[in-house]
């Protein structure tokens, strides 16, 4: 597992996994639901490219947009 998250609304938690192949990630998310560990359902959703990854988060830009109305930009 790469990433867990909590979130609020339909769903509880986003977990980002990443595994060698579609067979690995089924045997994997089968070995949870017969470990009974309280997930009662799962979606799957594939990456099928990247559109953008950061290196990090522009921490100036974001304070600056917390502390008046301007807009924050990429």
């Amino acid at each position: 597992m790469v990433e867990c998250l909590a979130t609020g609304g339909g769903i509880d938690y986003l977990l980002k996994i990443v595994t060698h192949d579609i067979e690995s990630y089924q045997s994997l998310m089968d070995r949870w639901l017969a470990d009974d560990i309280g997930i009662e359902r799962y979606f799957t959703y594939i990456v099928t490219k990247p559109v953008k990854q950061a290196a990090g988060f522009p921490i100036d830009i974001l304070l600056d947009a917390g502390a008046g109305d301007s807009a924050v930009r990429d």
